[in-house]
């Protein structure tokens, strides 16, 4: 018997210079399917990426965005259809870190983190769906945090952590919205990955006292270990899990 052959897809990946973006797009490009929208705010890391990719034979298309601006976030989705014809899956990995104490939020502190982390998930995943709709399939996942359940280990964290709980609510809501059309929507939240943006805002000694006394597994998890649940949620197998929560956390009891 002939094993039918996998579907080309078209994913768009945001923050894909960062270490969870750039793995969903190396797993990606690994299975060989998958052509590649690739956004990120840094240049040389997106290249890098991309480069990388490319050489393992996906079909790129890297794209230099400040998803703080909203007409800049919300010209991704046209700008990879304008390229590839589609978009099957979406996941809204980018994100920013600004850790700074309670009396320290400004408006405009708060305006930068709410812009990136969750005016621009929903503004890609509207126009996403939107282009999902019409052939009547579809994948969207968002990253979330622990601190959706539990508040977030320190209060420094308080605007990155309570984006992810808006994003958590609206991958629901969207989820509700997508499912007349094929669109399964999912959130992945991670117990604590080492990457840049938590290791370069965070005090060692900090992320030790996690890994010591609030991980069961002793580390935080590499990008990779997350990564591989993102891309089985965007792939042909995830065909009824929509709505939820993908919890990575290297054993924290967070419900």
């Amino acid at each position: 018997m002939n094993q039918q052959a996998a579907p080309e897809r078209v994913a768009v990946i945001t923050g894909a210079g960062g270490g969870l973006g750039g793995e969903v797009a190396r797993i990606l490009a690994e299975q060989g399917t998958y052509k590649l929208g690739l956004v990120d705010n840094r240049s040389d890391a997106l290249q890098a990426v991309a480069d990388e990719v490319a050489e393992m034979g996906a079909d790129t298309l890297p794209l230099i965005v400040d998803l703080g601006d909203a007409v800049q976030a919300a010209s991704v989705v046209s700008k990879v259809v304008a390229k590839f014809g589609r978009v099957d899956a979406l996941v809204n990995a980018a994100a920013v870190l600004r850790r700074c104490e309670l009396d320290e939020i400004t408006p405009e502190e708060f305006d930068f983190v709410y812009h990136i982390n969750a005016r621009a998930p929903l503004l890609l995943t509207r126009a996403a769906m939107s282009d999902m709709a019409e052939r009547g399939w579809g994948r969207v996942v968002n990253i979330t945090s622990t601190g959706v359940y539990e508040g977030g280990f320190t209060l420094s964290s308080l605007l990155y952590e309570s984006t992810k709980g808006a994003v958590a609510v609206m991958t629901k809501m969207f989820a509700s919205y997508g499912a007349a059309n094929g669109i399964l929507v999912n959130t992945v939240c991670p117990g604590g990955m080492r990457t840049r943006m938590l290791t370069e805002q965070t005090d060692p000694a900090l992320i030790a006292k996690a890994e010591r006394e609030m991980i069961p597994l002793g580390r935080l998890a590499e990008p990779s270990e997350v990564a591989e649940m993102v891309v089985w949620l965007l792939g042909d197998k995830n065909t009824y899990a929509s709505g939820s929560e993908f919890d990575i956390t290297g054993g924290i009891a967070i419900h």
